[in-house]
């Protein structure tokens, strides 16, 4: 009797699980409505799960980047330049790297959305980290 292949990608090619959630989000969120991302941080529940804030960034970013982002779907061995960096400023807010969270902010986001992201980003980071 044969075995069956295993359905899990390989550990080489597992993205963290700020990528893995933000492509799951992604599929999601492509019908739902645009979200204002003023009104959706003003409004953001300080209970807020990883799954909610992860929906959120993915509804947002489009709006926040200059360029549409790019976003694997999921099971995608490779990343993105997009996801890369998400996973780049993810570290720095989590390490307290302000210079470089402010850097990474300023190459690829609007002026008006930068604060913004910044404060999904740090809400995912408190969460996963606690």
């Amino acid at each position: 009797m044969s075995a069956l292949p295993s359905l899990a990608p390989p550990i080489h090619e597992r993205q963290p699980m700020l990528v893995a959630l933000l492509r799951i989000a992604a599929l999601e969120c492509r019908a739902a409505a645009r979200l204002d991302l003023g009104r959706a941080c003003a409004v953001l529940d300080p209970e807020a799960g990883v799954a909610e804030l992860t929906a959120l960034l993915a509804r947002v970013l489009p709006q926040v980047l200059r360029t549409r982002p790019v976003i694997h779907p999921p099971g995608t061995g490779a990343r993105s330049f997009d996801e890369d960096w998400l996973v780049a400023l993810s570290k720095a807010v989590a390490a307290g790297d302000r210079a470089s969270e402010r850097f990474l902010l300023r190459r690829r986001c609007r002026p008006a959305g930068a604060a913004a992201l910044a404060s999904v980003i740090r809400a995912l980071a408190e969460r996963e980290g606690g």
